[in-house]
């Protein structure tokens, strides 16, 4: 058994023997991805049937473990790591789970975005069309004008809207929506020529506030090589989601492939429980029951030891922060481990968490490095530093190494 021992200011993991508990055999691969973002394996969280029960009349008993997680730290219980927190664990056989929790930045939203891209690209490799639909459900002043908007569509255009849809919008208007994904719908003019009907698009009714923020997000995926795509049809139960919406899958597998779901989970604890917003992101992997025929499963992992990483990656600047999703895909295809403190804006605050881990180097990019496409390499003992070409830092690096 592990036991991890919580400090003020540091987390020490004491580790007995190499087995990783909360992660099945199977999964190992993807917690082997995940730990090159900063996750760590945690148990599953335990909930009663009261727990279950209260999310029933939402139609979303899936999200449990997620107002689990939130009732902890309520209940000043959630033990394991400082926040931000990043943690995973195998659900059961045929799912994985992996949670951020306590941070809003919008760059952790991307990194869950980018880590399940890599987990579907390492699990089917280059040849396969891995795709990740997104979409943002906005605050609650941009909800309300699409769901008005979205009714006097149905009301407008029930005799040109499937039965079946117009029958479900009366009991789940979202739901009903998304299945509008796909279909047209039509109506006759005067001539008797036929025209489309357009379906109202949610992003087109984000308040400022929220479309900003999905402007953040999606500028730290363009800088992204991955396929993405915006959904407006991904939209969720308002009630359960705010913030970004992802579905990422491999479209050459269709229906049988794994897929990742994820979204933003804040207002959960609120809703539910009746207690303020705990920030959650939460990702569920489906369709793992028979991942062993797809690709060779590891037979251990060990959980990554401070000492094992050599490298601290650090940023400051609007330019520098979107370089960062960027360098952390390039360190994870190149197999080296890098420690990041992404929570931290000021660079002299990351600079310190850099001197704690003692790492031998540090990765530096500023407003300067972000323009020149370059990274400041800097050896921490003698403080001697060299500035590497973006394109030849791995090269780079393994040399170090």
């Amino acid at each position: 058994m592990k036991k991890i021992v919580i400090t003020k200011k540091t987390t020490t993991i004491v580790s007995k023997k190499p087995s990783i508990d909360s992660v099945l055999p199977n999964h190992l691969k993807i917690f082997k991805v995940l730990q090159h973002f900063g996750f760590r394996h945690i148990s599953k969280p335990e909930y009663t049937n009261l727990e279950k029960k209260l999310l029933t009349k939402y139609d979303a008993e899936n999200l449990i473990d997620t107002l689990a997680f939130q009732k902890k730290i309520i209940d000043k219980k959630f033990e394991g790591f400082p926040f931000p927190a990043n943690i995973a664990y195998s659900k059961d056989e045929s799912s994985f789970i992996f949670h951020t929790i306590g941070t809003k930045k919008n760059i952790y939203d991307a990194i869950a975005i980018q880590a399940a891209y890599s987990i579907l690209d390492d699990i089917y490799s280059k040849k396969s069309e891995i795709v990740v639909d997104v979409n943002f459900v906005g605050d609650k002043e941009s909800v309300q004008k699409f769901v008005k908007e979205l009714n006097h569509f149905f009301k407008k255009h029930q005799k040109n809207i499937p039965k079946n849809i117009l029958a479900l919008s009366k009991k789940n208007i979202y739901q009903a929506f998304a299945e509008l994904e796909n279909v047209e719908i039509t109506s006759q003019n005067k001539k008797g020529e036929s025209e489309n009907i357009s379906i109202p698009n949610p992003i087109d009714y984000l308040s400022e506030v929220s479309r900003l923020e999905f402007k953040d997000i999606l500028e730290y995926i363009e800088n992204l090589d991955l396929n993405f795509r915006i959904n407006p049809f991904l939209f969720n139960n308002s009630d359960l989601y705010a913030g970004i919406i992802f579905k990422a899958q491999n479209l050459t597998e269709g229906k049988d492939s794994v897929t990742v779901r994820g979204g933003r989970h804040d207002i959960i604890s609120k809703k539910i429980l009746g207690k303020k917003e705990i920030s959650i992101l939460s990702v569920y992997i489906e369709g793992l029951k028979n991942l062993s025929k797809i690709v060779k499963p590891l037979s251990s992992l060990k959980t990554i030891d401070e000492s094992d990483v050599k490298f601290f990656y650090a940023q400051f600047g609007n330019e520098a922060r979107f370089k960062t999703l960027r360098i952390l895909d390039m360190m994870l295809r190149a197999n080296i481990l890098i420690h990041h403190d992404l929570s931290k804006d000021k660079i002299s605050l990351q600079l310190q968490h850099a001197e704690k881990l003692n790492v031998p180097y540090l990765l530096l990019v500023g407003h300067k490095e972000a323009l020149q496409n370059s990274v400041m390499v800097r050896n921490m003992k003698n403080l001697s530093q060299e500035s590497i070409e973006l394109n030849s830092l791995v090269e780079y690096i393994k040399k170090l190494l």
